[in-house]
């Protein structure tokens, strides 16, 4: 961050193993971690690889925010933005079609 622009990547903080925690645990830690990672200006996650949870989501996360990344630096530059067949990406979260405007949340709560 020191030595790029810091609007030149995306930070995200993962919390792991949240099977692990017990519920007043979790959320108790949530809330620390939802702090530490608003004050890094980056988005938190809490995952479980041993469940499933939020895995997928946090990668769909992290592709889709790569993919509008690259999309609109090309668009700045005057390369035409064309994604396939009708210009719309679909998957089971959310639908990305050309000309939508959207704002990117940059914190997960």
């Amino acid at each position: 961050m020191r030595e790029n622009d810091p609007d030149s990547c995306f930070i995200f903080l993962v919390g792991t193993k949240t099977d692990l925690l017990a519920s007043d645990e979790r959320q108790k830690t949530e809330r620390d971690a939802v702090r530490i990672a608003a004050e890094m200006h980056a988005e938190f996650w809490a995952v479980s690889s041993k469940t499933g949870e939020n895995v997928q989501a946090f990668f769909f996360r992290v592709a889709a925010l790569a993919f509008e990344n690259s999309i609109t630096k090309d668009m700045e530059k005057g390369v035409p933005a064309s994604i396939g067949n009708g210009d719309t990406i679909k998957s089971d979260r959310i639908t990305l079609a050309e000309g939508t405007n959207h704002e990117v949340k940059r914190s997960c709560c």
